[in-house]
């Protein structure tokens, strides 16, 4: 796939119809759709995956998805497992899980994979420094959505999983407030490093600007996981700390009322949904949570009123798997 750079624009040409062409993007894999890779920074790459065709007149939903550490894009989209493949290609599946979206109400759905160099967002920022990193990213993000038009019907959401987080992050501390244009706010076992004083008024900010803006929250009880005999997490870190931070956080201002769904302990405000999984066998659910569990699925669906009326898709069996590339 040829690689170009952000300063050849990308554009949804309209024609006479009410289909928009994708021009510049190359067809890919078996399901119809079209795929460019560009590289708004340095060390950063964003492969754009959309489905075959594009209407004007329709909502277009830009998913902005944030690679986990260690995993490459084309890990992360996934493929079905043969002989002396990389695991990594079957555990996230975030491909197949569009595909299946685009099924269930989502039917333009454009997936932006955001890469860094050496996988890892936090050393992509750390190398930089914060105060250069983040400005930065909002420019990515930005410049992203200028490269598909900025179309006045795109709904944007910014989602991520494990180390993508420090992405999101970097996009919040990286300006004066979340900006409106921005849908949905989906951390997939990702928000580690929430800080009340960094991000708690602006995330309330953006929430209380517009009913429609939605934030949701997958965690896990990771705070004794073991790996090699070894914890995972310190005794101050993992998203089920940071999660809990946040709910003291959101709990002055809105009321969060508890329940259950599925494995998962649901607490929820009318814009907001936050998952945790209380993991009482104590595994590592990291990523089982995304791929396995459909958590990125059901992250994209909630506050959707077809899918809310309905069973939910997070459970242990996979929405899926006839989407999976083979």
């Amino acid at each position: 796939m040829k690689r170009i750079g952000i300063a050849t624009s990308i554009a949804l040409i309209g024609c006479a119809a009410a289909t928009l062409k994708l021009t510049g993007f190359e067809t890919s894999g078996s399901f119809g759709e079209r795929t460019r890779i560009i590289q708004p920074d340095s060390g950063v790459t964003a492969t754009i995956v959309a489905p075959g065709k594009i209407d004007r007149n329709k909502r277009i939903d830009l998913i902005l998805y944030t690679l986990p550490n260690g995993n490459s894009t084309a890990q992360t989209i996934g493929r079905k497992l043969t002989d002396g493949m990389d695991w990594h290609f079957d555990i996230q599946h975030i491909g197949a899980q569009t595909r299946a979206l685009r099924t269930t109400g989502l039917s333009q759905a454009i997936v932006v994979y955001l890469e860094a160099d050496k996988k890892s967002w936090p050393e992509w920022r750390r190398v930089r420094g914060y105060d250069n990193a983040n400005p930065r990213i909002v420019r990515i993000v930005d410049a992203i959505r200028n490269s598909l038009g900025n179309q006045s019907n795109m709904d944007v959401t910014l989602t991520g999983h494990s180390g993508g987080g420090s992405f999101m992050f970097g996009f919040i501390e990286g300006q004066n407030e979340i900006p409106d244009w921005l849908n949905r706010i989906a951390f997939l076992d990702a928000n580690y490093n929430f800080d009340s004083a960094q991000h708690g008024a602006k995330i309330v900010g953006w929430l209380r600007r517009n009913p429609a803006h939605t934030l949701v929250v997958v965690a896990y009880d990771d705070r004794n996981i073991m790996l090699d005999g070894k914890k995972v997490v310190s005794d101050s870190g993992g998203t089920w700390r940071a999660s809990g931070r946040m709910m003291t956080y959101l709990q002055t201002r809105y009321t969060l009322s508890a329940d259950t769904l599925g494995e998962f302990l649901r607490y929820r405000a009318p814009q907001i949904e936050i998952l945790l999984h209380p993991n009482p066998a104590n595994r590592i659910l990291h990523t089982e949570m995304i791929g396995e569990m459909n958590a990125y699925m059901h992250a994209m669906l909630v506050r959707r009123a077809d899918y809310d009326r309905g069973p939910t898709l997070l459970k242990r069996e996979r929405a899926y798997s006839q989407w999976i590339e083979q």
